[in-house]
């Protein structure tokens, strides 16, 4: 009986290395392959990095088609105010994401800084405010403007996509508007954004799937119902509707397809949109709304986690999200951070902003209620303070993010250890730091 011979990834030859360091997407991932070992390295040089985004290759990418399809839906295109950004702009699609900062020293005294971030350009990145959609005016002045990222220990929580005018490519999207790309690549060994088809939930619920290299629209209807959010699992993009319904994408026929998945309705309906998202290869839904239990005296507003089933095809609701996590609610994605990595930080706790990480069924057919509501969104932008939350879950109690030091220090402004020059930080190798030299990025101001 012949035994399986255990071969090293560093014995690996290099006409297999270097294909397959030319398919990942950024240099972020580049990075992670050279530092696997010596061999992995010399392999593949840092000239690969030249034509890579820290984010994406596909994007940031401008629409060519005018009033595009990604726009259709929409309340802005009932407003005579948005109508000049229609008529003869296209939109741009950008990659976002979620970092998590920590220094490489003294990283368990420290707090680390969350930070989300927009690639609008190739290595430079616009700041968005905290678990938010709108973007930081000015950054504090001691703020470097250049940020070495090889210096810190980096991990990305959270990848997704967002729309900008392109007469203001500053300008965050008003609506509600979520994509996610899902690609066709086909064994290719060079990936373009005609290989792409971006998603988009509207903020009216209604879905389509739009063709990146044809910009042709599939639209989906089903019964008329209306969709809270999307998300990809298992390769499947699913949908959920404002009643708890959970379906999956078809996307293979002419037709853009629902399929019903958890088709008994988990509530009766409410007035903020529940959230989907995947995490090590399971489905969770979360909603804030009113909280029954025997621990309380009364109803209170609070938030509710579920699990998929997918044996019976139903949701289980969670008592804990355990001591050890806590779950972070964005505008864009959710996803689970380690209590560990959060210095002062206790697991079982869900953050959110209370403005956008849980947005109403607010706009209407009545151009009325959507001037009111963009004059919200206005004076939403114009107001410097945070409106973060701690949920704790166990206690049904929410804590706004000021009111803990702790909290607070991890999102703004950005900790003291981003700018100062340490001098544990002068100790990192002259070589480690030569190489990763591709990894500096600017950060631009909104009005640069």
């Amino acid at each position: 009986m012949s035994q399986c011979r255990k071969v090293s990834w560093s014995n690996l030859p290099e006409e297999l290395l270097y294909p397959i360091a030319h398919r990942l997407e950024n240099r972020l991932d580049i990075l992670h392959f050279r530092a696997v070992c010596k061999e992995w390295r010399n392999s593949v040089s840092l000239s690969v990095l030249s034509d890579k985004n820290i984010l994406s290759t596909v994007l940031p990418h401008k629409l060519a088609t005018t009033n595009p399809p990604l726009l259709r839906g929409g309340a802005s295109t009932r407003m005579e105010e948005f109508q000049e950004y229609l008529v003869d702009n296209s939109v741009i699609l950008v990659a976002s994401s979620i970092f998590l900062i920590k220094p490489k020293f003294n990283n368990a005294e420290l707090p680390p800084w969350l930070i989300t971030v927009e690639e609008m350009n190739s290595g430079k990145f616009v700041v968005r405010k905290p678990l938010s959609r709108s973007a930081v005016g000015k950054m504090p002045e001691n703020f470097p403007t250049m940020l070495d990222l090889s210096r810190f220990d980096v991990v990305e929580m959270g990848r997704f996509y967002s729309l900008r005018y392109d007469v203001k490519p500053y300008h965050l999207f008003e609506e509600q508007h979520k994509v996610l790309l899902l690609g066709d690549f086909d064994r290719k060994s060079r990936v373009s954004i005609d290989d792409y088809t971006a998603v988009v939930l509207y903020d009216s619920g209604l879905l389509a799937a739009i063709n990146l290299k044809t910009e042709v629209v599939k639209e989906a209807c089903f019964k008329g119902r209306k969709f809270d959010d999307i998300v990809v699992f298992d390769g499947v993009i699913y949908t959920i509707d404002r009643y708890g319904r959970l379906y999956l994408m078809d996307n293979s026929d002419d037709k853009l397809k629902i399929v019903a998945v958890v088709k008994e309705a988990l509530h009766s309906g409410t007035e903020r949109k529940c959230r989907l998202f995947e995490s090590c290869g399971e489905l969770y839904l979360v909603r804030k709304c009113l909280v029954s239990r025997l621990s309380l005296t009364r109803k209170r507003m609070g938030v509710r986690v579920y699990k998929l089933n997918r044996e019976k095809n139903t949701w289980d609701e969670l008592d804990s999200i355990g001591d050890d996590k806590i779950l972070f609610v964005t505008p864009d994605c959710c996803f689970f951070a380690r209590t560990m990595d959060f210095p002062g930080w206790k697991g079982n706790r869900i953050v959110l902003d209370d403005r956008e990480s849980f947005p109403s069924y607010c706009h209407t057919d009545s151009y009325e209620h959507d001037w009111k509501y963009y004059a919200y969104i206005v004076k939403r932008d114009a107001d410097k303070k945070m409106s973060l939350f701690v949920f704790h879950f166990e206690e049904c109690v929410f804590e706004p993010v000021e009111a803990n030091p702790d909290y607070s220090v991890v999102f703004w402004p950005p900790p003291e250890w981003i700018s100062s020059n340490t001098r544990s930080l002068e100790r990192l190798k002259s070589e480690e730091m030569a190489q990763n030299e591709n990894m500096k990025i600017k950060i631009v101001a909104e009005s640069d």
